[in-house]
């Protein structure tokens, strides 16, 4: 016979997988503002630029393009229209595509390149580029605290933080001049409103404990706070781990 906490425990995972599939909490975190976005501007054409699989088109619930190195075969037929290329240079004509969008990409391309994906994006967009990345110092330094979790459970640096710490993050207050002196260049003009995302602490303490709380912490972090995303994607309060820039393109 089946205990309550059995009982209970399958009803909470028949509603999250029905409620948010595939959701993971991290990136519902980052992509549910944008979404949100989307649809009060009314966007029906929209790049999602390194979405590393469903990315964007899993909380927007809209068709989307979906650019990367590579993508999973099962994109075909879903929500996606599936276009393997480079964010150094976009498979797309000037001003094709009405909004690109990129969450959590820049932190990982070299510093380098950094500037040629920002300006593929500003020449493909038609109207809008939303850019989404970590930024600062103080988020760099919880990267690296989470970081060490991670390497003394596993004893081996964790793959896309250990990215992250290699290239370095964004700086929020450079991102916007380089932004905006890109339009410049391509004779455009840009307004940009910079909207703070994810509590830091908020942020540390998930990955401290998914890193180095063991299974059940990992299972209960990864699985079961996606219940709580109502409440969650509003912690974006105090200092945070990420900045998204919406960015409206115009004829000067």
């Amino acid at each position: 016979m089946q205990s309550i906490t059995d009982i209970l425990q399958k009803r909470v995972q028949g509603y999250i997988d029905t409620r948010y599939p595939s959701w993971n909490l991290d990136a519902a975190l980052r992509y549910l503002p944008v979404a949100e976005h989307l649809n009060r501007s009314g966007a029906e054409q929209v790049l999602d630029v390194g979405s590393g699989g469903a990315g964007l088109s899993l909380y927007w619930g809209r068709q989307t393009i979906a650019l990367d190195v590579s993508l999973p075969d099962a994109l075909q037929g879903s929500l996606i229209r599936p276009v393997l290329g480079t964010a150094t240079a976009l498979p797309f004509g000037d001003r094709s595509i009405e909004v690109i969008v990129s969450c959590d990409v820049l932190e990982h391309i070299p510093q380098a390149d950094r500037l040629e994906v920002l300006s593929e994006m500003v020449r493909v967009a038609r109207r809008q580029v939303i850019v989404a990345a970590p930024c600062g110092p103080l988020a760099h330094q919880a990267e690296e605290e989470v970081a060490q979790v991670y390497r003394e459970k596993n004893n081996e640096g964790h793959p896309w933080l250990q990215e992250h710490l290699d290239h370095g993050l964004p700086d929020a207050t450079e991102l916007e001049t380089t932004i905006r002196s890109l339009a410049e260049a391509q004779g455009r003009r840009a307004h940009i409103q910079v909207q703070k995302n994810t509590n830091l602490r908020f942020w540390k303490w998930v990955f401290r404990h998914y890193f180095g709380g063991g299974p059940r912490k990992a299972r209960l972090i990864r699985y079961y706070l996606i219940a709580l995303i109502p409440l969650l994607q509003h912690i974006h309060w105090g200092e945070t781990y990420r900045k998204i820039f919406f960015v409206d393109l115009e004829h000067p």
